[in-house]
């Protein structure tokens, strides 16, 4: 009897395992359903928040703790650190851009001795290029085609002044034909031209003294000497300024006041004894003057002080690790240059204006490429009628010096025939009715310097960031990095105990 129960349950249990085997096994699905999810995720977000308020340390988020607030006081106490919370994002948001916007701040350091800074150029000019009385004797010198009438070549000359003189008046008769072609039979330029017409070193100046030492005015020296030279008023003369010599470099000067400085005594050698006045120019020794140069009218018959004042301007080396748009100037590393200067990028871009309009360069401007020719006569015309836009050009590539020295003039004068008193006891060898004394010096000792600094550092910024935080909510940088590792790993660990949590009872019996 028990042999043939055994033998039953044997054939029943061996007929169980072949139907299984047969049976269709019954999967998992993997595709998890969207609101699943979310649900898992919204779980795992509040489960990470109320163990963050277990272990935070951050001020008053114990309070939202489930044992220690509920009902209107956790709302409360919510919307307190809520509003802490957009405060500080605010007066943050108020730190970065007080950084970013505002990164520098001029401040007065201590001075400088007059040693460290350079003497200024100091270029005297005529405001009148085109003297009558040199033009006829200039025409006495060209060779001049018996069917051109002398006369028209001199009033075409007049045509000069296009290049300088902003209120110019062209003459009614197209003369200019005539001198240009005058001026390219004799193979002679603008600017020869114009340096025959008009006033130069010789006529300006024939004395010269550095302190009480005198030196003559047209000698071969390095420094002690004026040179002919240009500027936006033309053929000009200058001291300690060399366009020429590309490694000129200036010299500074140890002695300062009335009795120290540059003193000069000249004639104006203005047209039949007719005072019309020089323009004399402080610049500084590296750059072309230009209009915004400061500049002294003197006229005959006087005695003119010219006050010099440098203003230094520099740059920290926080200044100069920031980037050229924030700093607002630039250095010569910046551009790979020997010496960049302002006044140089901003006179070649005005340059390039005005070859691009007139495909020429002015005789007055230099001429740093040599593919650029030199305007004649007959391009006086483009340039006159373009004139107040060529003077408008500006280049924001163009940015100041990170170091540069500015020069400002005060000037006062005297009149020596009514006086009939000088300072100075030479100019009486000079026996002339237009004879004038001006004295350039510098004012002071010392130079005041104005130093870029920057407001705030990212050192600084980083800080006042901590403690804006710190003020609203009492957050460190342990505390940052304590609310990341929550909102990363603790969540995913979170994430994936729900996942467990949530799933069917079936699913663990269909693994089983």
């Amino acid at each position: 009897m028990f042999l043939h129960v055994w033998k039953q349950n044997a054939k029943s249990n061996k007929l169980k395992e072949r139907t299984k085997l047969h049976r269709p096994r019954r999967f998992h699905s993997k595709v998890l359903n969207p609101q699943n999810v979310a649900q898992r995720l919204r779980l795992a977000v509040a489960d990470t928040f109320w163990e963050y308020t277990q272990t935070t340390k951050v001020s008053g988020l114990w309070l939202l703790r489930r044992n220690r607030t509920n009902g209107i006081s956790r709302w409360i106490w919510s919307t307190v650190l809520i509003s802490l919370f957009l405060l500080g994002v605010y007066l943050s948001l108020k730190l970065w851009l007080k950084f970013y916007s505002y990164p520098i701040l001029n401040t007065i350091s201590s001075d400088l001795a007059i040693t460290d800074v350079a003497f200024p150029g100091i270029t005297i000019c005529s405001p009148k290029v085109v003297n009558r009385e040199r033009v006829q004797r200039y025409i006495t010198t060209l060779n001049i085609p018996d069917n051109i009438d002398p006369h028209d070549v001199a009033i075409g000359l007049d045509y000069i002044n296009a290049f300088t003189d902003q209120n110019w008046k062209a003459p009614t008769q197209e003369s200019f034909r005539y001198a240009d072609d005058v001026l390219r039979f004799n193979n002679k330029t603008i600017y020869e031209a114009a340096k025959a017409v008009s006033g130069s070193c010789d006529d300006f100046v024939k004395r010269c003294y550095w302190g009480i030492t005198e030196f003559p005015c047209r000698q071969q020296h390095e420094y002690l000497s004026f040179i002919s030279t240009t500027s936006y008023l033309g053929p000009c003369c200058s001291f300690n300024y060399n366009p020429k010599n590309l490694s000129y470099v200036p010299f500074s000067a140890n002695i300062f006041g009335i009795d120290g400085g540059l003193t000069v005594v000249g004639v104006e050698g203005s047209e039949r004894n007719l005072s019309t006045g020089l323009i004399v120019l402080a610049h500084h020794p590296m750059d072309y003057v230009t209009e915004a140069t400061s500049s002294v009218t003197i006229t005959s018959n006087s005695e003119s002080f010219v006050e010099i004042s440098p203003t230094v301007q520099s740059s920290s080396t926080e200044v100069l690790e920031l980037s050229q748009g924030k700093r607002d100037c630039l250095i010569s590393d910046d551009l790979e240059l020997h010496n960049y200067r302002q006044a140089a990028c901003s006179l070649a871009c005005r340059t390039e204006a005005i070859m691009k309009t007139c495909q020429c360069v002015p005789y007055h401007i230099p001429n740093a490429v040599a593919a650029y020719r030199e305007c004649k006569l007959n391009d006086s015309a483009c340039y006159s009628t373009n004139y107040d836009e060529f003077k408008s050009v500006k280049c924001e590539s163009c940015l100041p010096n990170c170091y540069d020295v500015t020069y400002s003039t005060l000037a006062y004068k005297t009149d020596l025939k009514l006086h009939n008193y000088s300072v100075s006891t030479h100019y009486m060898t000079i026996d002339s009715q237009d004879t004038f004394i001006v004295r350039a010096y510098l004012t002071r000792q010392t130079v005041p310097a104005i130093r870029k600094v920057v407001v705030m550092s990212w050192i600084g910024l980083l800080s006042d960031l901590g403690g804006v935080f710190n003020l609203c909510l009492g957050i460190s940088m342990v505390s940052l990095i304590e609310f990341a590792y929550y909102c990363t790993h603790r969540l995913y660990v979170n994430y994936k105990a729900r996942s467990v949590l949530l799933q069917p009872l079936g699913h663990f019996q269909n693994r089983k």
